[in-house]
């Protein structure tokens, strides 16, 4: 019995060791998410053309797909930097109206052990952001927007659970984000007018993702 128990001890310290986010290590992940968009995303126009003003335009609604490449680095224990590429689309069959969005940002997130395998991973990404955005018939009356510029993205509730030493998922149920950007407006027949502002969303639950990362 005494040895069984040893063994038991032995191979506990010995997994925890194994999953341990050490300096050193590197990771890639995958990440993906999906919301109705039913919370919303509204863009706040600082200036259309020559005119200042501060006009809402909702640019994310219908299915909203997301789906994002990391690489990450522990620079010291439980540290980790990150480069991040992501892709959005989010599309409304009632309006007709569709956005794709293209994200590439570092990033840095730290680790707390909450259990054995088991991390509070609160993380911060921070760089460029564009996207397009359409609505109406193709062809017809077809109005478009094209913006691109910074954004940050902040994930106060995410956990990581590592089971083995090379496979993590995560999980994340909550997001901030922030965009400064600026671009044009081109409106059915051809005009086109510059506009620049700043958005902000929050969701909860709402735009939940999970990742899937290979630990070497």
């Amino acid at each position: 019995m005494k040895r069984i128990l040893i063994s038991i001890v032995a191979l506990a310290a010995l997994c925890f060791t194994a999953a341990a986010q050490q300096k050193g290590e590197q990771s890639l992940g995958l990440h993906l998410g999906y919301d109705t968009g039913v919370t919303g995303y509204k863009f706040y126009l600082g200036s259309v053309g020559i005119v200042p003003g501060k006009q809402e335009i909702k640019v994310k609604d219908g299915h909203n797909i997301a789906a994002a490449l990391e690489y990450s680095y522990f620079v010291c224990d439980n540290l980790r930097l990150s480069a991040n590429v992501a892709y959005g689309f989010q599309g409304n069959p009632d309006t007709p109206s569709s956005a794709h969005s293209l994200t590439i940002a570092p990033g840095i997130a730290y680790y707390v052990r909450l259990a054995d395998n088991f991390y509070y991973t609160p993380n911060l990404n921070v760089g460029f952001a564009c996207g397009v955005t359409g609505s109406g018939t193709l062809g017809k009356d077809w109005e478009s927007m094209t913006l691109y510029g910074l954004g940050a993205e902040l994930q106060p509730l995410a956990v990581e659970f590592r089971p083995t030493k090379k496979f993590a998922m995560s999980v994340s149920l909550c997001s901030l984000q922030a965009v400064a950007m600026e671009g044009k407006y081109d409106f059915a027949g051809g005009n086109d007018i510059n506009m620049s502002g700043m958005g902000v969303t929050f969701d909860l639950i709402a735009n939940a993702q999970v990742g899937f990362k290979l630990y070497f």
